[in-house]
């Protein structure tokens, strides 16, 4: 429970480091992107552009701030994903109710396994904040693990999609 009140703390003090000053190189480059290798690039512009850039960016804290402001980032473009999934799903569920109805379940699905998804992130999460004990890394690899998570489940609600 500590790590979620940091994490949140951490979240809200990096929207002075980059949700708006560097987040937009990661939202452009996602939404140019238009495979899956070209989406998974775009991991990390925003951090990079904000360690780099910003007074204090390479020292602990500015790398934590730096990961949450990306992570918040990843989390805007995980909705966005959400919504378009949930939607083409929605779509596939109307028309399977014409002659499966007992089919026609993958809203729900979806919703069940992106709840699931949130509770595994914030238990792996917690588990890389937690492994480096009393060390000043902890907030690297809790913030980190946020963004990289995030990314990594934004892209694959964007790949459901590729086969329909």
């Amino acid at each position: 429970m500590a790590i979620l009140v940091w994490l949140l703390a951490v979240q809200a003090q990096a929207q002075e480091y980059e949700a708006e000053t560097y987040g937009p190189v990661l939202t452009a480059c996602y939404a140019r992107a238009d495979t899956v290798e070209a989406k998974k690039a775009c991991s990390g512009l925003a951090f990079d552009a904000c360690t780099n850039t910003e007074d204090g960016g390479h020292t602990t804290l500015g790398m934590s701030l730096c990961a949450a402001g990306e992570a918040q980032v990843w989390d805007r473009l995980l909705n966005a994903e959400y919504a378009a999934t949930k939607a083409a799903y929605a779509e596939m569920d109307a028309d399977e109710k014409v002659h499966f109805p007992e089919f026609a379940n993958r809203v729900l699905a979806l919703r069940d396994a992106q709840r699931a998804w949130i509770a595994f992130l914030d238990a792996e999460c917690a588990l890389a904040y937690a492994q480096w004990g009393s060390g000043s890394m902890r907030h690297i690899a809790g913030t980190t693990c946020l963004s990289d998570m995030t990314a990594q489940r934004t892209i694959a609600l964007y790949e459901m999609r590729l086969d329909y």
